[in-house]
């Protein structure tokens, strides 16, 4: 799996950004507000694009980005019978990652179906499917969205809490980290307590 381009951008469009890694350039499919945020940085510093590459019978496409929230709901958006990666490109060009998870979480048909290329069925099999599925978590400064929690930045509460224990902050971060990546599955449905709760008793036993 390709998990990420580090490169310069040479090109963006509409649905497209064109990242240069080594001499070769890879052209990315992207969301509306994905390539928009990139145009910035044409032809200036190397970036890190996160991306999915989907095989197909009659294609090779590689999507790109802007960050691990605009990924999840891609992935996630997948999954939802109808809805390839176009679809899914459509969606979150049109309705920001905190906005879709707010409609899923009140069931907002009205919102969801407004979306281009989203009828009132569609939208009714994004409440079911993905409503339980996506938690949207807005702890960074930076307000940067994440659909789940998936770093060990996010827990500096459980972090602080192992330090006062005596244990080496570097070594608590680093085996947390690798719990989230393991744990992934079990902590995507649940709130910040809640994966807090689950995840203590087996970050205590990784380290003891």
């Amino acid at each position: 799996m390709i998990n990420a381009l580090n490169g310069v951008i040479t090109q963006t469009s509409e649905n497209n950004v064109i990242v240069n890694v080594s001499g070769v350039e890879y052209i990315l499919e992207t969301s509306s507000k994905c390539s928009a945020y990139y145009s910035r940085f044409t032809g200036k510093e190397p970036v890190r694009v996160l991306t999915v590459f989907v095989v197909r019978e009659d294609a090779m496409i590689l999507y790109g980005f802007i960050d691990n929230a605009e990924r999840e709901c891609f992935n996630q958006l997948l999954k939802v019978p109808g809805i390839a990666g176009k679809g899914a490109l459509k969606i979150l060009s049109a309705i920001s990652v905190s906005e879709l998870i707010g409609a899923l979480d009140r069931r907002d048909l009205s919102t969801l179906s407004r979306i281009p290329g989203i009828g009132n069925k569609t939208a009714q099999k994004l409440i079911l499917q993905l409503r339980d599925t996506l938690v949207y978590v807005d702890d960074s400064p930076s307000g940067v969205e994440n659909a789940h929690v998936t770093s060990s930045k996010d827990y500096e509460d459980v972090i602080e809490s192992f330090t006062e224990m005596g244990f080496d902050k570097k070594l608590v971060v680093k085996t947390l980290d690798k719990l989230l990546e393991k744990e992934k599955d079990n902590v995507r449905s649940m709130n910040k307590e809640q994966a807090e709760n689950y995840l203590f008793p087996l970050l205590l036993r990784s380290l003891t």
